[in-house]
């Protein structure tokens, strides 16, 4: 898609493409219409609040007895049928924020930049950087540009006091940052004017090279996708060292622990049945009480097993 770009005296300069993602593709309706129901939701407050009848001071009392008078019964003067009482359904702080995947937010914004492309609608300029901070400059250019009475939102690139001065008075003209492009500013203006700066920001930010920026990690000195002659990039030779050298540790470890317990095993079956067991160390009675048990005992065989 080709457009044409003008100068402040509403010359043609040149013509530049487009990029097609951007500014050529069909708008979806139903997503924008939900990307201006979250913008407009998330510019409220939510700081309304009323009284319910625990928070009206007094009817602490109860208006009149329970039966017998002929009158409906009552608790109290602060019920929301009662003049000066509660309200009963009303409305209390609330948050009204809703949340939008990025890549929905992007798309809505590239189809309402496509809808205002396709009707000519998007007016390039040059720059406005020879722009006099002067309403009178601002109404000239806006003439030259066969924008007329219309209602036109420039987008800026950065900070320029001298084209934020010039619009200022001008009711129907408003400018904003082109980094902070909203879908319900675009569908308020009739016209959109970009610079040539604010065009390649917005198509940087929008286009198929935009997103988030990928940086390399502190301590890595081959970059990303870089080659190292074998047809693998240095990154995934680096990725896969580490992991061969757990798996040769695990290895080894295993196969220490299978010759131990074949030694054991060796060991159990190589021993005579015939032979006692060794009688473990710890639990041997000390030369004391090997000498009171057997006192013991030739006192019980004298005595006949009784005492």
């Amino acid at each position: 898609m080709q457009a044409v770009v003008y100068n402040l005296a509403g010359d043609e300069v040149e013509k530049i493409e487009l990029d097609e993602t951007i500014f050529g593709i069909t708008p979806n309706m139903a997503l924008i219409h939900q990307a201006v129901l979250r913008q407009q939701a998330n510019g409220r407050q939510g700081t309304h609040e009323t009284k319910t009848r625990a928070f009206v001071s007094g009817g602490g009392r109860k208006p009149w007895r329970q039966k017998g008078t002929g009158r409906a019964r009552q608790g109290s003067t602060r019920s929301p049928q009662w003049r000066h009482g509660g309200v009963a359904f009303g409305p209390h702080v609330r948050s009204y924020e809703q949340d939008m995947p990025r890549k929905m937010r992007r798309l809505a914004i590239r189809g309402v930049l496509s809808s205002k492309a396709a009707e000519g609608r998007i007016v390039l300029v040059d720059s406005f950087a020879e722009l006099e901070p002067r309403t009178k400059a601002m109404i000239e250019i806006i003439k030259k540009l066969n924008i007329g009475d219309s209602t036109a939102l420039i987008m800026t690139s950065g900070s320029e006091e001298s084209l934020e001065k010039a619009a200022a008075n001008l009711p129907r003209v408003h400018t904003m940052p082109a980094h902070l492009l909203s879908v319900v500013d675009m569908l308020k203006h009739n016209y959109i004017i970009m610079p040539r700066a604010s065009l390649e920001l917005v198509t940087g930010i929008l286009g198929n090279t935009g997103g988030r920026a990928k940086y390399k990690l502190a301590g890595s000195t081959a970059t990303n996708g870089s080659s190292n002659g074998n047809g693998s990039s240095e990154t995934e030779t680096q990725d896969t060292e580490p992991a061969a050298s757990a798996t040769a540790t695990a290895t080894a470890t295993r196969t220490a622990t299978r010759k131990k317990a074949a030694a054991s095993e060796s060991i159990v079956a190589s021993a005579d049945p015939s032979e006692e067991p060794a009688t473990d160390v710890r639990f041997a009675p000390s030369d004391t009480q090997q000498e009171t048990a057997e006192a013991t005992l030739s006192d019980d065989t004298e005595t006949g097993g009784t005492r």
